[in-house]
């Protein structure tokens, strides 16, 4: 019975480790230093495509758009937090950067080497301080796809195209301090319909609001749908992140790229709706959670589109308004609930999230005194350890006994070695004559899981450790090290040493009394080592400084009782 536990036990280990492995490779933060891989651009066409998007196309019956009176220019809008630049085609968004968040390191690539699933990179190191500015950019797009926030009007008698041409109310827009200000496209539509778009920015959050004003200057009523959009193409460096996120009566729902396919719909009392690359977020949400349908498409690889749709009557000579608060930022718990629309619930870290929440939180406060979130993490590796003591305590005391039952166990092995069912009956009535439990070498670990899990999922997703430094070149060199707590460690440095800190430990351990089950137990740190070598290197050195510690508490244990 006890080996066949103890089998069963380190091959659902397994299990879990090759499922974690798995994870990574699938949605793997790719390593510091490599070039940043530009949005893929769809090939040319040979010919025009036969469908054109729904708010790209006017009715024979509506009105001709007027023709633009001059090329359409871009508007900056500078903030401390963000670069905002809008075109006058359509009064959405060409791009937003973000100023705290760099689009990639800085390093320069020197040597690489791949073999299958290991990957060694050497990359030069340059101050993130003194390098040129690579801010992260949100909007990523192709020819022949929608900018974010562009708007359009799809009715019987009326359609708005999303590319009309507006006239900006100003030519730049720059904001300091705690002012806010505002940005006003006017454009005249088909059909006698005249349209403002008027964006408030307040400079200290990732925050705005746009309020869409229709006119209805003709002679018929209006009915149709008013639609706003955003449309953001996967970042090559997070692949497999990219997914609708909304809340739509009150259910939370998120739908991966790869899972959209035809499309998705969702009816109800929008709050918020938006799309989700992992890190970062892009959102609207209607005011007052209107109700609304939210449609979610495909319109190219790579590519995913959120529409809000708002069903709407405007009379002739009347006017309605619609307002929405817009988000485009980090997934920062912090910048995501100045919203005020729950956009908090895309910071999800899985299963244990109730134990991930907390670890972070105090690796947030540890930080706040360390300013470095290596040593914040080695600090925070030294509490959970000091809480595990005392089973790990009883688990090296138990180990110990065992070995000490160690010849009485042969010699019932040898005695029953014909029938298992009597062996295993004298082992157990041998274990609890002496109050041993065989299993108990193993229940540490098992305490430990949730915890490794829970830093797996902050580790890799949240924005916190993104580019977050430990050491970021080997001493007296510039060769990039550990520059980035979500990525691997290029050089494969702490993985090695890792293993070999699990070599030790296994060494300074009782070992066990079947032959079979030592065997099993040598090839674990060779199974670790290979492991590690693809995850997150903040997620290497809390294992390493745990296994440092352990053989630390074991040297005691084993010298003084």
């Amino acid at each position: 019975m006890e080996k066949r536990a103890l089998i069963a036990l380190a091959l659902s280990l397994l299990v879990f480790l090759v499922f974690m492995y798995i994870g990574q490779k699938a949605r793997r933060v790719p390593v510091p230093g490599a070039p940043a891989p530009q949005v893929a651009q769809p090939e040319k066409p040979a010919v025009p495509p036969k469908v054109a998007p729904p708010t790209a196309k006017i009715p024979p019956t509506a009105a001709p758009v007027t023709p633009p009176p001059r090329p359409a220019r871009e508007v900056v809008v500078e903030t401390p937090l963000y670069r905002a630049v809008f075109t006058e085609l359509g009064g959405c968004l060409k791009s937003f950067q973000l100023k705290k968040y760099r689009q990639k390191l800085p390093f320069t690539p020197i040597y690489g080497l791949s073999l299958g699933p290991v990957g060694f990179e050497v990359e030069r190191y340059q101050n993130p301080d003194t390098a040129e500015a690579n801010f992260k950019e949100l909007v990523r797009t192709a020819p022949g796809q929608p900018l974010p926030l562009s708007l359009g009007w799809e009715g019987s008698r009326v359609r708005i195209p999303a590319n009309l041409f507006y006239e900006a109310s100003a030519q730049e827009l720059t904001l300091k301090g705690g002012k806010s200000g505002t940005l006003s496209f006017k454009a005249a539509g088909p059909g006698g319909v005249e349209i403002i778009k008027t964006y408030t920015f307040n400079p200290q959050t990732y925050v705005f609001d746009l309020e869409v004003t229709l006119i209805n200057r003709g002679t018929a009523t209006l009915e149709g749908n008013l639609d706003l959009a955003l449309s953001v193409g996967e970042d090559s460096t997070r692949k497999g992140y990219l997914a609708f996120a909304g809340n739509v009566d009150k259910r939370f729902k998120k739908v991966y790229q790869k899972k959209v396919k035809e499309g998705k719909t969702f009816n109800g009392a929008v709050r918020w709706a938006g799309l989700d690359e992992g890190y970062f977020l892009l959102a609207m949400g209607p005011a007052g959670g209107a109700q609304s349908t939210v449609t979610v498409t495909e319109p190219s690889a790579a590519f995913l589109t959120a529409t809000l749709k708002t069903r709407k009557s405007l009379p002739p000579g009347q006017q309605l308004k619609n307002a929405y608060t817009l988000y485009l930022g980090p997934k920062d718990l912090d910048d995501l609930k100045q919203a005020g629309l729950g956009l908090e619930q895309t910071v999800d870290f899985g299963w244990f999230h109730f134990l991930a929440m907390p670890l972070l939180y105090l690796l947030k406060y540890i930080n706040r005194l360390f300013h470095n979130y290596g040593w914040s993490l080695v600090v925070l590796t030294i509490l959970t350890r000091i809480v595990f003591w005392w089973p790990n305590h009883k688990s090296y005391k138990s180990m110990k006994e065992m070995q000490k039952l160690q010849p009485k166990v042969a010699k019932i092995r040898e005695k029953y070695k014909d029938d298992r069912e009597a062996m295993n009956r004298e082992l157990m009535a041998l274990y609890r004559t002496f109050k041993v439990n065989p299993l108990s070498g193993c229940l540490p670990m098992f305490l430990q899981l949730p915890v490794f899990i829970a830093l797996y999922n902050i580790l890799r997703d949240a924005i916190e450790l993104r580019h977050a430094s430990f050491i970021p070149t080997l001493p007296f060199t510039d060769i990039v090290w550990l520059a980035d707590l979500s990525a691997k460690d290029p050089l494969l440095i702490s993985p090695i040493i890792m293993g070999v800190s699990m070599v030790i430990q296994q060494k300074m351990s009782p070992s066990p009394g079947d032959p079979t089950q030592a065997k099993m137990m040598t090839f674990l740190p060779i199974i670790f080592t290979f492991l590690f070598l693809n995850f997150a290197s903040g997620l290497v050195i809390y294992w390493l400084v745990n296994n440092v510690l352990a053989i630390v508490q074991q040297y005691f244990t084993n010298k003084y009782t």
